[in-house]
């Protein structure tokens, strides 16, 4: 019974789609577009922010399964790019739209601050 659909050529064969990152933007855009405000559009004011400055980057060690490691190097050959640019590309979106939603009297430095004296601890 179950073999008779795979030898029957009558049926149109449907593939889904597999645009991952599509799908990704897609739920944070509903999930997010009626938190999220739209940013100021005048372009000179923006562009005399961002070369004023220019964000502090900072080393890091990530660790991840090699498979999930061997998928990114793949990405990243296919791109032309590093293996952290695709990560930092992929965390930009989410990143900015969490930055953009934390209350008002979240203190970020305090708790990466705290992070980090506690983190210490649990390596000794």
């Amino acid at each position: 019974m179950g073999i008779n659909k795979f030898l029957d050529d009558s049926d149109e064969l449907k593939i889904p789609e597999k645009n991952y990152k599509k799908k990704v933007d897609n739920v944070l855009k509903t999930k997010f577009e009626d938190e999220v405000k739209v940013p100021n559009l005048n372009l000179i004011d923006n562009l005399n922010k961002q070369s004023k400055r220019l964000p502090k980057k900072v080393p890091m060690s990530l660790y991840f399964n090699e498979d999930d490691l061997l998928l990114l190097k793949a990405i990243s050959e296919l791109n032309d790019t590093t293996v952290n640019k695709t990560i930092m590309s992929i965390l930009e979106l989410p990143l900015k739209v969490t930055r953009e939603n934390l209350p008002l009297d979240f203190d970020i430095k305090k708790l990466a601050e705290e992070y980090d004296k506690n983190s210490k601890k649990k390596k000794v």
